[in-house]
């Protein structure tokens, strides 16, 4: 929309509702400005709005505050209903292979013997050997494949591959396992460079800064105490491995 009416192919734009646009500030201003060089009007429902001229670029001013205040509250709203129903263990947006979720949004334990065994031999092996790595390289040279979860045109499916080391890893580093129900473990961080803004998102929070964390939530496939000797070994190992490297 922006190219067309920098063109000067644009004589006006159209909209339902003008502060629909826009979903930020800068986004809203950089329109008016655009439209205001090359004398394209906006018109929206209420009426002919022309840029250039100064109570008209106020009107539209406020309508584009007023539309990022009603985005702000929508998202306010939306995020702060996600954090209730995770603080009662209710919000499950994806589910561990293992489990499988109830009608009544309860996490129970796959039906399939499958599935529970090798997920109980994966956990068996990392005691022994203490190495996600070692685990990994057993089951290949052993020939065990491991169930994945894949998405496709009939919804949840369970898969049988070879396991790879990320795949072990993620499997003894979920807290899901333990029995416990984790919200937040992941969040976003925003820096600047170059005078533009930077999202880097699904950054690992250690454990005290997860927002919810309610323990003997479902069935486990090892105890909590398992589980945090199994991040002190893997944090262990990741340790020794950064001391290593010159």
């Amino acid at each position: 929309m922006l190219a067309a009416i920098c063109t000067g192919s644009a004589g006006a734009v159209l909209a339902i509702e003008a502060s629909r646009l826009a979903r930020n500030g800068r986004d809203w201003h950089t329109l008016l400005e655009f439209c205001t060089l090359v004398n394209s009007l906006i018109i929206d429902e209420d009426g002919v709005c022309d840029p250039k001229l100064t109570n008209d670029r106020l009107l539209l001013g406020m309508k584009g505050t007023f539309s990022e205040l009603e985005l702000s509250i929508l998202r306010q709203r939306s995020q702060e209903a996600l954090r209730l129903k995770a603080a009662r263990g209710d919000l499950h947006t994806s589910v561990a292979v293992g489990y499988v979720r109830t009608s009544d949004d309860r996490l129970e334990l796959d039906p399939d013997r499958r599935v529970r065994k090798s997920l109980h031999l994966a956990f068996r092996k990392f005691a022994e050997f203490g190495s996600v790595r070692q685990v990994a390289i057993w089951l290949c040279d052993n020939g065990i494949k491991m169930p994945i979860v894949v998405y496709g045109p009939r919804g949840r499916m369970v898969e049988w591959r070879l396991p790879r080391y990320n795949t072990i890893h993620r499997l003894l580093t979920n807290p899901t396992y333990a029995g416990a129900y984790v919200f937040g473990r992941t969040g976003s961080q925003v820096r600047i460079e170059a005078g533009r803004k930077l999202v880097t998102r699904n950054v690992r929070r250690s454990q005290k800064d997860w927002e919810v964390l309610i323990r003997d939530h479902h069935d486990g496939y090892i105890s909590w105490q398992d589980y945090e000797s199994n991040q002190r070994t893997i944090n262990g190992n990741a340790n020794m491995k950064g001391a290593m490297v010159p």
